[in-house]
This record gives structure tokens, sequence and C-alpha cells, in this order.
């Protein structure tokens, strides 16, 4: 299956414009993501963005980049406008603001749908056992069976341990894998209750009855929404070195 990687950069970022040129040791916050998704091998990677800024940043460091519209609602749907033209089976949306996500993670991802014929969608999740995290509505987390398939993701802490001994939390990664007639299904419906209320897009695709499966990743959860989350990505990277 040929696969297609598209890594949606909006400039226009509400908390922190211009943030996928925010510089992370040196290197702008989406060429750390396209390195990663270049590094897994797995297909050609495309940079969606509404901005020619960005676009221009790409084109200097060697990457390509694709104009969509200023219009769209969400990653996905950048992803989709991307990829409306190009031949793939699977399209993986690798999202620009996640400078420190492992190729492992990307190929985990693909792995995913190319193994599970009933999976629709993929993505990734890692144990979660910090209680500040687990309490914080900005990050994400998943109830899921043992097979691997997502039963819900929510920002409140889930599942509810009334026995603690069996408990598992997750903590979702923001990357997720689509089959081209999932992706193509997933834009043309409308925003869900679900979604709504917890501003989670994934959650459309399970009120539509898809399925969603998740591999188990060990990662560096590290989301650049703000200026905060790029002083801690600088820490960790300190950290490592």
């Amino acid at each position: 299956m040929k696969t297609l990687i598209v890594v949606p950069s909006r400039y226009g970022s509400t908390r922190f414009p211009a943030k996928v040129l925010a510089k992370l040791d040196g290197k702008p916050i989406v060429q750390w993501c396209w390195e990663a998704a270049r590094a897994a091998g797995a297909g050609d990677v495309l940079i969606a963005t509404e901005d020619r800024r960005v676009a221009d940043a790409v084109k200097a460091f060697g990457g390509e980049a694709v104009l969509t519209s200023d219009q769209c609602q969400s990653g996905t749907d950048r992803v989709f406008e991307a990829a409306k033209d190009k031949k793939a089976d699977l399209i993986i949306n690798v999202q620009g603001d996640q400078p420190l996500i492992k190729a492992e993670t990307i190929k985990g991802v693909i792995e995913v749908l190319v193994k599970n014929p009933d999976a629709d969608i993929s993505t990734a999740v890692m144990r979660l056992d910090d209680e500040q995290r687990l309490r914080n509505p900005n990050v994400v987390k998943a109830a899921m069976a043992e097979s691997g398939r997502c039963l819900y993701f929510s920002r409140s802490p889930i599942p509810y341990p009334r026995n603690p001994a069996t408990a598992r939390t997750w903590e979702h990664l923001g990357i997720y894998g689509y089959r081209r007639a999932t992706l193509d299904r997933f834009v043309s419906l409308p925003p869900s209750p679900l979604e709504l209320t917890e501003s989670l897009e994934q959650l459309r695709a399970l009120e539509a009855g898809m399925t969603i499966f998740a591999c188990v990743v060990s990662d560096v959860p590290v989301a650049i929404d703000t200026p905060e989350d790029l002083s801690r990505a600088e820490t960790f990277l300190r950290k490592t070195k």
C-alpha cells in the first residue's frame, strides 16, 4: 500500500502564532516534524500550510510544501486538501507541533493499518502514570480494549479507577493514520455532539461507527501549543544531550 505522510502546519495558531516556525535547538518546529516523518522511510512527506512564510521555510530546509485554504477547520481538513490529488492508500497525519515525535511512532501507526484490516483509523498511545498529567485537560486520555481498539477519548481522567489494581491509563498522542476512503468519509461528516463537547475531532469518527486502533509507544509527549511548551521541549533536549 502506498503511504503519504502529511504534516499540517498552520501559521495562524491562536495561542502561539507562528509556532511552527519557532526555533528549537536552532531548527524550526516544522523541520523537526518533517525530519521524523522522513526518517520513518514510509513514503513521500508533504507540509500542508495556509501561509507562504511556512512554505518558504520548508523549501529552505529541503522539504515540499503545499498551500492549503486558510478556511480549513482542522488539521485533518488540511491533510485532506493537501492529499486529495495524490495517489496514496494510507495517509498519515503527523501534526506539525510535535517536534519530538519519534520515527518509530510514525512507523507503528502505519503498521496498525497494514496489519489490521478492521482498523479504519490508527493512532498511538503511551502509558500515563503521572497524576498531574492525568488531571490536566490539555492532555488527552484514551480508553482502550486489549485488542488495541480505542473505546473513547477524553480530556477527563478515564477510566475511573474503582478497582485501582486493574486500572491502566493511556495518553493519546496526536498522530493519525487514515485509509483513503476513511479520510474522505470523515471530512464529509459534520462535527458530532461529543466532538463539540470535548473539542476532540477523533470522537466524530467513533460516533460515526469508525474503528480506531492504537499502537503503544514510548514517546516524548511535548506538543507545542504555548511558549511554555517550547521551553519544556528545550529543557528536555538539554537533559538528553
